[in-house]
């Protein structure tokens, strides 16, 4: 897109006040870093149309240098010369940021030429992978002619993302007559970074990875970094397998923040956890690639010190609660399982009706006692009749299996996991004949 100019500058003087903001990310921005006066711009690759005729004119002889004529931000500009129809052209590498929304601001003129519809004059971005290879080619025609207005003319190439492939970044200008000119180049990203670390406990430092004690908490620190020269809004860090981690934020360009959330009571099966954090957010152009950071855990287990047990009885008066005179259930299979399912152990109750599988490590457990076998009459009684653990039945009555549960951190027993077996309730007294019965049937 052309406009007009910002600033009116006369050639060859200093910018006048309110002059357009140079620079970004763009190095030699206005191009006063020559080396030598009306030499080539430093920090520029030059690549000169070839071959050039013998007859071709001292000022149509490729070349990239700097002139006082049409600054627009200091003092000089900079100017491609080419023998008409042979391409001339000049770049400058930028930061590179695969994913990274660039833009584009550039103060260019050219002149006529007798080219007439064949003549082209350009600047604009180039985005390039590791072999050098273009993958994306965004070009602004020049077509503002200096001799109109002595002036150079403000062009702006709207927001355009990164390939992912992207390697290398590059400001360009090109022509295949005289000239194409330029000067105050600006060239914008936004883009960030993300960063997951995890605390040692042993000592206090931040990595990609940490051994962690079981039971403990994990600390993660999560570093966000605006990587770019634009603002950056509603960036949002998610984690789900981590708690305390904020909304939304913004961030300045170059700006950065940390986060931190935590992952408390971590068992055995979070051994070998990689914790992986999504961060999106927002430049002028739109959403952002999303950023993906993780770190590992490496759970560090406790000694196998975890119980599980307690006692099958016999709920003579089937309330579901353990009586005092209610006697224990002797010899009733009872099986640990894991939490798939699978059998890890196996007992028999005692025959005080108690039971007990000790020395289990960290994990997630379910009891099953065998009452497909239980003597004629008895039923396994209500579950939770009493809400009170310990004292109440904790089976279901259709399965005979509690519900699963896991030992670790804090949680290393589990000693309230009783079944009750009820016998068949009473059947009603018989009611006695009632007098007017009897008489009735009596003989005369």
């Amino acid at each position: 897109m052309l406009v007009g100019a910002l600033a009116v500058v006369t050639p060859g003087s200093a910018p006048a006040e309110g002059a357009p903001d140079c620079g970004g990310i763009a190095a030699n921005p206005s191009v006063e870093d020559a080396g030598v006066p009306g030499g080539p711009p430093r920090g520029y690759v030059f690549s000169p149309a070839a071959p050039v005729p013998r007859s071709t004119p001292a000022d149509r002889v490729p070349k990239l240098v700097t002139s006082t004529a049409h600054a627009v931000d200091g003092h000089v500009n900079a100017q491609i010369q080419t023998p008409d129809g042979r391409v001339s052209s000049a770049s400058q590498q930028v930061k590179a940021v695969p994913g990274g929304q660039y833009s584009l601001s550039v103060w260019a003129g050219t002149a006529q030429s007798g080219l007439g519809s064949r003549a082209s004059a350009t600047t604009g971005l180039r985005f390039s992978d590791g072999a050098g290879r273009v993958l994306v080619e965004k070009p602004l025609a020049v077509t503002h002619d200096v001799a109109s207005d002595g002036r150079l003319a403000r062009q702006e190439l709207p927001p355009v993302t990164a390939p992912d492939e992207t390697a290398a970044v590059s400001f360009f200008a090109g022509t295949n007559h005289n000239w194409v000119l330029w000067d105050c180049v600006h060239v914008a990203l936004a883009a960030f970074t993300a960063k997951m670390e995890v605390r040692n406990p042993a000592d206090g430092t931040w990595a990609s990875s940490a051994a962690i004690p079981a039971g403990d908490t994990a600390h993660f620190r999560i570093s966000v970094s605006n990587t770019g020269s634009q603002p950056l809004a509603g960036l949002l860090v998610k984690d789900p397998w981590c708690s305390g981690l904020p909304g939304a934020f913004d961030l300045a360009g170059g700006a950065s923040r940390e986060l931190t959330c935590d992952h408390p009571n971590l068992t055995e099966d979070d051994n070998g956890h990689v914790n992986t954090a999504k961060v999106t957010g927002n430049g002028p152009g739109g959403p952002l690639a999303e950023q993906k950071t993780s770190a590992t855990v490496t759970v560090t287990p406790l000694p196998a010190v975890g119980k599980i047990g307690d006692r099958a009885w016999k709920d003579l008066n089937r309330n579901g609660m353990q009586d005092d005179d209610e006697p224990g259930f002797p010899d009733l299979p009872v099986t640990l399982k894991d939490g798939a399912g699978g059998t890890v152990a196996t007992a028999r109750t005692n025959a005080d009706g108690s039971y007990l599988f000790d020395q289990r490590k960290d994990g997630t457990y379910q009891v099953c006692f065998d009452v497909s076998k239980l003597p004629a009459g008895l039923t396994v009684t209500q579950r939770g009749a009493g809400g009170a653990p310990g004292l109440d039945s904790a089976v279901d009555p259709a399965t005979g299996c509690t519900s699963p549960f896991t030992l670790g951190g804090k949680e290393r027993e589990r000693m309230d996991l009783d079944i009750g077996l009820a016998p068949p309730a009473p059947a009603p007294p018989t009611a006695p004949p009632s007098p007017t019965a009897s008489a009735a049937s009596a003989p005369e």
